[in-house]
Parts: structure tokens; sequence; C-alpha cells
């Protein structure tokens, strides 16, 4: 009887105990209700691709300020956010027998070392076996995704520290089909405290100048209704890096920052003054020409798009890049939403 009793009060005291872990439930599955809703509205609109089954990584705590956050050069990230991009992903590179190789040069059935890296924004929180998933489409604008493998990076420490960034390495052998085929990464952390900077992709393709460059791709409609998709082209290419120690803060105008929330946005505010959307447009001694510039798309219907490009002056030498966006346009033409693009490199 004493021992039915005393398990009776051990467990009435526990249960202040038991009743504080529950206290956190309403949020995260609040949270977890909006993330899939904005899951679901994304892939009806073609936006992002199917996210692969989460297989468990980070640190799993539910105070926001202490969560990591895996990040690539996402570029539908950037975009969102008002920035202009390059399709020439910073963050995956392939190499054959330790030598780097430009994406839009890589032979058939051929293996490759592809290598993914990784950053965290986060600067008290390390992610812990955050898997990446690497996938290839044909080269083209929302076209059609095929899984590659999953790496596991075993540790991501904080921003900051020496065991940031960290790299994902794959073994990718070449589709024996000749072509060019573009590669996406995809870190998948359920406990991230900023899930929209996970996806990069690196597409490419390097033409010779003869008179003119031409290249050819194709647009797919990923979305379940009829779309209409624009194309624009700008010269867009990454900044050269900034500086680190005490100059850092020179630069944006001020001195020492004073909390790391004011240095974060203090090189926002840089970046969206000085890298826009629109701000880096075709010179004016080239001449780029999308045919078809807009085309019409059903459900899951794709189409070649040409691009020709060429310098006014026969006396270029060296390489140019260009980046070919494709929007898509609302029901009557007044909102668009970029659906992906790629960068063309002309060489002479």
């Amino acid at each position: 009887m004493n021992s039915i009793v005393r398990a009776i009060l051990h467990a009435i005291l526990r249960l202040p105990a038991a009743l504080a872990q529950l206290r956190h439930l309403p949020r995260q599955l609040w949270r977890m209700i909006k993330a899939i809703c904005r899951r679901i509205r994304l892939q009806c609109k073609g936006q992002f691709p199917t996210r692969p089954m989460t297989g468990g990584c980070c640190l799993n705590l539910t105070d926001a300020t202490s969560r990591p956050d895996p990040l690539i050069y996402s570029q539908p990230y950037l975009t969102a956010q008002g920035l202009a991009v390059t399709w020439d992903n910073p963050d995956i590179e392939l190499f054959d027998n330790g030598v780097l190789v430009p994406s839009s040069d890589l032979e058939p059935d051929h293996e490759y070392e592809v290598r993914v890296r990784v950053w965290n924004g986060s600067y008290n929180c390390a992610a812990i076996n955050l898997p990446v998933h690497l996938s290839f489409l044909t080269f083209g604008i929302a076209t059609t995704s095929t899984p590659i493998a999953v790496a596991t990076i075993p540790m991501l420490g904080a921003k900051g520290t020496a065991a940031q960034p960290a790299t994902a390495t794959f073994r990718w052998r070449t589709p024996d089909r000749k072509g060019h085929y573009c590669l996406q990464a995809l870190l998948d952390c359920p406990d991230d405290a900023n899930p929209d900077n996970n996806l990069g992709q690196e597409n490419v393709l390097v033409g010779r100048l003869a008179s003119p460059a031409t290249f050819r791709f194709t647009v797919r409609n990923q979305a379940a209704v009829h779309r209409a998709i624009v194309f624009e082209a700008d010269t867009y290419q990454m900044p050269t890096g900034t500086t680190c120690g005490d100059d850092y803060a020179d630069q944006f105008g001020q001195g020492r920052f004073p909390s790391r929330l004011a240095e974060s946005r203090a090189h926002w505010a840089w970046a969206k003054r000085t890298q826009a959307y629109g701000a880096f447009p075709v010179p004016d001694d080239w001449t780029v020409v999308i045919d078809p510039s807009r085309i019409d798309l059903g459900r899951d219907e794709e189409r070649a798009v040409d691009v020709t490009i060429e310098p006014t002056s026969p006396a270029f030498s060296g390489t140019k890049s260009f980046n070919i966006h494709g929007f898509a346009l609302a029901p009557g033409g007044s909102a668009r939403q970029r659906i992906g693009g790629i960068t063309l490199h002309v060489s002479r």
C-alpha cells in the first residue's frame, strides 16, 4: 500500500515538469502547419522542388535564438530579397582527378567529384549530421530534377568558427548521353532558423565567339496551371570579397558595429544598395537576342529557347558573362515571379 502511495506522490511531483515540456507544443505545431502550407503553395506555383524526406539532423532546439542556419548561395532566396544573382554558383564545384572543371565542359559517362560548400548563418548554434541532397537537371529553366546522392556533414560549426564553412563531397557519373546538365544542392535541416536559403543551383554554359555565340536551352512549366513566361538578360557577377579586420565595418560608412544584428542589417542594406536586380543591364557594346522572348506553356509543357550573343566590337577578347532570367507572369501581367535562370559565358 505504501509503495502505491509513494508512486502516486512521485507522479504528482513530476507533473509540473511534464507540463513544462508541453508548453512549446502549440507553437511548434503552428510552425509546422505554416511550413507545410508554404511548401504546398510554392510547389503549386512551380517555384520550389519537391523536398526530400527529412533524415534528422542538426540540434533540435526550441529556442529560435539557438537554432542553426545552414545556407548556401541560394538564387531563389537572394531573388526574393530583390538582389541580382548569377547561376554560376560559387558554392558548387566539380573536379576531375583533383582539377577544377567548369560544369559546361563535362564528358558523358564520366565520374566527377562534386564539392558543395555549406555555411552557417547562426553565431551560436552548430548543425550536426546535416544531410545535403545533390541532383541534376537537363540544361534549362525549371526542368525535371533527377536525384544523384545524399552526403552528410558531421559537423557544421557556428558562424565565425573554424568548422564553418564545411564541404559535402559526392562522386557523380554523368549520364551516357552527351549534353549539358545543371546541378542542384539542397540542405535538409528540419530545425533550420531560415529554410529559404537552402537551395542552390549551378547552371552554366560556355560558348565560343565566332560570330555570334549561340545557345539553346529548355524551359518547362512546373506549375499546375497555364503560365506565360518572359525572359530578361543582365551581366551581374559576384562582387570581390569584402575586407576583414578593422577595415571591415568602414566600407559600410561607420566604425565598429555595436552588435552582430547591427552588422547583419548594415551588410544587407549595402547588398540591396549595390547589388539590386536591374542595376546590371547588358552594355551598349553587346547585343543579346532571346527567341522567343515570351512563351506560353501549359502544365508540364516544355519548349526550346535560343539565345544569340554578339559584341558590337570585333576587337573583343576574353570572357563575358550573361544571366538569362525567366519570369512567370500573373494573370493580367500585373505581377511576375522569377522561376529560374541560366548563366552563359561567351569566350573568345
